[in-house]
């Protein structure tokens, strides 16, 4: 074998050599990201009873419920840490699960003494800085006769709908369009049974 030939197997070495680490290092990182698992949204609220409520009535169920005020030893769960309009006294947070005990939980959180002010300028629609919470439901139209018991906002009623999915399929179903005690937007869907 030629001098020049041993050079060129050397750098083909060389550039598998270098490709095999890059993937192992894509791979490492494609693992990492498979890892990551949205587990709790956490949202703050004005009236906690009522939210309670209104999130039972989409079937979630309160798994945890912890409260603290300033004289407690830790002093008022989260004030410390998050960045609040108000320095109140009393907090209690909700942690409301649907049928998971890792993922998908949903926090209420609530201060009082003084009540935090809200952040939201527009209580009628929403735009950059908001949040569309999507939830799946077994029965759209039991969770719609629940929603309508109680006093709540209604953007879109029951309706069928059909998207694309990645891979070029289709999702087919029914969904709806709420607003919550506090403003923020529900979707909620019932995805057609699959056949």
């Amino acid at each position: 074998m030629t001098r020049l030939s041993l050079r060129c197997l050397g750098g083909v070495a060389a550039i598998v050599m270098a490709l095999s680490a890059l993937s192992a290092a894509a791979q490492e990182r494609s693992t990492a990201l498979q890892a990551t698992a949205v587990r709790r949204t956490t949202l703050l609220v004005d009236n906690l009873e009522k939210s309670m409520d209104f999130y039972q009535r989409l079937g979630l169920t309160k798994w945890y419920d912890a409260a603290s005020d300033s004289n407690s030893p830790d002093g008022v769960i989260g004030a410390a840490d998050l960045p609040l309009t108000e320095d109140p006294k009393v907090g209690r947070i909700v942690i409301m699960k649907g049928n998971d005990e890792r993922i998908g939980m949903i926090g209420l959180l609530s201060y009082d003494k003084p009540k935090l002010a809200s952040a939201r300028g527009n209580l009628m629609g929403i735009g950059t800085g908001d949040a569309i919470i999507m939830m799946e439901v077994a029965d759209i139209q039991a969770t719609y006769s629940r929603l309508q018991q109680i006093d709540v906002r209604f953007h879109r009623t029951p309706y069928k709908f059909t998207v694309n999915r990645p891979d070029g399929t289709t999702s087919a179903g029914q969904r709806m369009f709420v607003y919550d005690p506090d403003g923020r937007l529900i979707e909620i869907a019932q995805p057609d049974a699959k056949k």
